[in-house]
């Protein structure tokens, strides 16, 4: 039997075509929803046996060529009118067949992207985000910036930083709240990547000096996802790119996970009763005061109890609990004139982020002694110096000392890791310093910050810590309880060097003590105490050239908050904090790793 090779791959061409075609009008269907769909499937398949029929049944090529045409042309022809009469002009065949190439195009394009990339990139609600062509100028930077999340997620960075100096970028990684320098960026691959990272999330690519933020996600190999919040700004020496891990579950921790000692942690809870009363956290930057602050919100029933916060940038989502953001940015904005609509709802308990002046603390301290409970984030190097702010920002002392329950100040301190840890026996002068006895055998650690190196002399990276020599952050805790005593030494305007000697009657533990004791169970090192127990160093005061000038630059405003410039009377004394996702006010980002403030 004698078969025509060309007749056969005609006829298989043709079928193919037409096939293909069918799945695209099975697909289009929907479109019509008015029309009958099965009737249309059912003509379309009986099409294609017709056409397979022509072929086996007519011998006569060029007719069997020309029935094959007719056919699908007329069919073609009828569902093109029918689309453009229940449609309109956006029925036009021609377009939506364009339409989907161009689609088909992108796709494959896109798929040819990602396959080059070590992270799928996502959109907050899951979707891919659109990704330049290989061949497309901007996708230089995008491979950029996947080299750089990748290198950051290997050092276990919670914050990548990209600042522009002269004549390069300077780059940092935060992990577990301290920034470790990295090698400089050029400035003809840090701004590609600047510009990718905008367009990819969306901001926009023209804006180079205004604040912009938005979330991405990333995915790696495993499918293991990780949240990003990109932030751009300007500086003068350019447009500055920061990066955070968005880790909100971060910031929700119960009490009893917070670090607070077994006597501190009874010692809270018993004040804790009840549902009214003042409780200062203080912290300074990036140490943790925000997450405590949740937390204690967390100690309470939201579907029983009426829960409000005031923040300028909330960290986490809460059920039953109502957020409401204050932006200092806007329009005639005021911290207490918000503050105040918001009391107006009544709420049981209230979480106030920040207090940057005094018409805010006469709100709180008048609103927690009405039968309500409030929670205020304070910036302060300890309980002492926060009670001092306290009193100093209100019109009487006995205004400051009445609704007062607790102050809790803290720090964050980073863990030794355990893999790597390297123990020791502190000299005499250390065991002096904590106050321990000379000669005491204490089972000291300390931080393993060399790596090793194999026979032929390459580097082997602790696998748990990237030899950083910690992994993951704890609390120091000093907790001033407001008993009737010290509140009546408040009351009475007492010097806080006297309420200090009360507390540590009443057997007060403060930070470096809680550190020590850290220490000395092996879960930190001595280092990690003294640097984060250091007091902040307050800049030099510039020396005034005039009488005018002070006035105008060197004076604190009325009702300020001491220690507070002037620029932060609307966003407040300190950032809202966390243990975890460090805060910022707009245009002014925070320094400190994930969940630090």
């Amino acid at each position: 039997m004698y078969v025509n090779v060309i007749y056969v791959l005609v006829a298989v061409a043709i079928l193919v075509l037409w096939g293909r075609f069918l799945v695209w009008i099975d697909n289009d269907l929907p479109n019509m929803p008015e029309q009958p769909a099965q009737l249309w499937k059912g003509v379309l398949l009986a099409s294609v046996a017709i056409l397979l029929l022509i072929w086996l049944l007519i011998p006569n090529f060029w007719f069997a060529l020309i029935l094959n045409i007719f056919i699908p042309a007329a069919l073609l022809g009828y569902y093109w009118r029918t689309r453009v009469q229940v449609l309109g002009s956006s029925g036009d065949l021609l377009g939506a067949i364009s339409g989907h190439m161009t689609q088909f195009s992108l796709g494959r394009q896109a798929k040819k992207s990602v396959s080059q990339l070590g992270l799928r990139y996502q959109n907050k609600g899951g979707k891919p985000l659109h990704l330049p062509a290989v061949e497309d100028p901007g996708y230089n930077g995008v491979v950029l910036l996947d080299q750089l999340l990748i290198q950051g997620l290997e050092n276990r960075a919670q914050r990548i930083d990209l600042l522009p100096s002269d004549q390069a970028y300077e780059m940092s990684f935060t992990t577990d709240g301290v920034a470790y320098p990295q090698s400089g960026m050029q400035r003809s691959n840090a701004e590609p990547l600047i510009q990718a990272v905008k367009q990819l999330t969306g901001l926009s690519l023209e804006e180079r000096r205004r604040p912009q933020s938005a979330d991405f996600t990333t995915r790696d190999a495993d499918n293991n996802p990780v949240h990003w919040t990109a932030n751009t700004s300007g500086t003068t020496a350019g447009e500055r790119l920061w990066l955070q891990v968005n880790a909100k579950d971060n910031w929700k921790m119960p009490l009893d996970h917070l670090g607070m000692s077994s006597e501190q942690l009874t010692a809270l809870r018993e004040v804790l009763t009840g549902n009214e009363g003042l409780f200062i956290v203080s912290s300074p930057a990036h140490m943790g005061r925000t997450t405590t602050l949740y937390s204690l919100l967390a100690n309470h029933d939201a579907y029983t109890t009426s829960i409000n916060t005031f923040e300028i940038n909330p960290r986490a989502d809460f059920e039953s609990i109502s957020v409401t953001r204050f932006d200092p940015a806007a329009l005639n904005a005021s911290h207490s004139k918000a503050l105040q609509s918001v009391m107006l709802k009544d709420p049981h308990i209230l979480m106030v982020a920040q207090c940057p002046d005094a018409a805010t603390a006469e709100l709180i301290a008048k609103y927690s002694r009405e039968e309500h409970r409030v929670y205020v984030g304070l910036r302060a190097n300890d309980a002492f110096t926060a009670l001092e702010l306290w009193r100093k920002v209100l019109p009487d002392n006995q205004v400051a000392a009445a609704p007062l329950r607790a102050i809790i100040s803290q720090r964050l301190v980073r863990l030794l890791c355990p893999t790597c840890k390297i123990a020791y026996q502190p000299d005499e002068a250390m065991l002096a310093k904590l106050n321990l006895p000379i000669g005491r055998d204490l089972s000291a650690f300390k931080a393993n910050t060399q790596p090793s190196r194999d026979q032929k002399g390459n580097l082997i990276k602790c696998p748990d810590c990237s030899s950083l020599g910690y992994r993951g952050q704890t609390g120091i805790f000093e907790i001033l309880v407001i008993n009737d005593e010290i509140r009546r030494a408040i009351a009475t305007g007492r010097p806080v060097e006297e309420i200090r000697t009360l507390a540590r009657k009443n057997n007060m533990m403060v930070l470096v003590e809680h550190g020590f004791r850290k220490f000395a169970l092996g879960i930190t090192s001595i280092q990690e105490v003294i640097r984060v127990c250091t007091p902040e160093k307050k800049p030099a005061a510039k020396p005034k050239t005039s009488t005018a000038g002070a006035s105008r630059a060197g004076a604190t405003k009325a009702g300020q908050i001491p220690g507070q410039t002037p620029g932060q009377s609307q966003a407040g004394v300190s950032r809202a904090g966390n243990s975890r996702a460090g805060g910022s006010s707009a245009g002014s980002p925070p320094s400190g790793g994930v969940g630090n403030d």
